[in-house]
């Protein structure tokens, strides 16, 4: 009975993201919950990735689709190991082989934003992953938060203003010994100090200009 529960949630779910979203950014859905993927190690990660591969270039279908469902599946694991930095490469060459990488991340970020802003079609879990998701998004670009494409994907997910839910958090808190935040105000927290710099720099332009 939980299960058929389970299942009708989650296709209750991705229905919502079709209508919200479009057929396109919901064809990916959400294969693989967090606490399952949290039990996968580096090994299981990268046959996880080599199977999606695999399944692309074969299909006679979107070769795209396959792929994308491996970049959700590796950021949206609790990335405490940096498992990211580990197992991205080979996904990256391919997504860049097809020049999709930045449409695929966009659709990812814009489904996950979807079913955080909509938390009444989706179970703790699944928001939960969806959270993680955008956590590592926001972590893995910070870096590169002066760069367009990650600028504006950092942009995107601050001017959402996501708030997590109670379950939701409570659901990481139980598995994880892990607090969820909202991850409009991580991206917040990332931008404000290229926007700070940015600002003042101008300022001193502007201060320079004067003087001339």
């Amino acid at each position: 009975m939980t299960s058929i529960k389970t299942a009708i949630k989650y296709s209750l779910g991705t229905f919502v993201l079709t209508l919200l979203l479009g057929a396109s950014i919901a064809q990916a859905g959400l294969l693989y919950p967090y606490n399952r993927l949290a039990l996968k190690d580096l090994d299981q990660m990268n046959a996880l990735i080599r199977d999606k591969i695999n399944e692309s270039r074969k299909t006679k279908g979107d070769q795209v689709i396959p792929l994308k469902e491996a970049l959700q599946a590796i950021y949206a694991r609790p990335n405490e190991d940096f498992m990211i930095e580990k197992v991205i490469s080979n996904l990256r060459n391919e997504l860049d082989e097809h020049d999709a990488y930045e449409e695929s991340m966009r659709a990812l970020v814009k489904e996950a934003i979807g079913a955080l802003n909509n938390p009444k079609a989706f179970g703790a879990v699944p928001q939960a992953t969806y959270a993680i998701f955008l956590e590592n998004i926001v972590a893995e670009f910070k870096p590169k938060a002066n760069e367009n494409f990650e600028r504006s994907v950092l942009e995107d997910i601050r001017k959402a203003k996501i708030s997590v839910t109670k379950a939701a958090e409570n659901e990481r808190r139980l598995r994880m010994m892990k607090g969820t935040p909202s991850p409009s105000e991580l991206a917040d927290q990332a931008l404000k100090p290229v926007e700070e710099l940015e600002k003042k720099k101008k300022e001193e332009a502007e201060k320079a200009a004067k003087e001339k």
